[in-house]
């Protein structure tokens, strides 16, 4: 998680809750799932543009934010922790 966006979130956690701010990332999942088709889709038939792909890097940026807000409530340290061993056995896999 970078500093830069700690402050926004905090402010956002106590504005909304977690409850609201949880709701709201299980939607920014929701709209990014719907992204990821559509992008893979038109790349297939050679229909992509770049609306498709802006709108696919809104949807990132919008779960990242929404997901670093859960991060914050759960625990930055720990799930650093537990994403580092996860990279370290996918890297051992391969």
């Amino acid at each position: 998680m970078t500093d830069k966006f700690m402050s926004s979130y905090k402010k956002f956690l106590e504005t909304w809750g977690v409850d609201i701010q949880s709701q709201m990332a299980v939607e920014e999942m929701g709209e990014l799932i719907k992204a990821i088709c559509k992008y893979n889709r038109k790349k297939q038939c050679d229909e992509l543009t770049e609306e498709i792909k802006y709108n696919l890097k809104e949807e990132i940026a919008d779960v990242l934010n929404t997901v670093e807000q859960l991060e914050l409530v759960f625990g930055v340290q720990e799930i650093e922790s537990i994403r580092k061993q996860k990279i370290d056995r996918t890297l051992k896999k391969i």
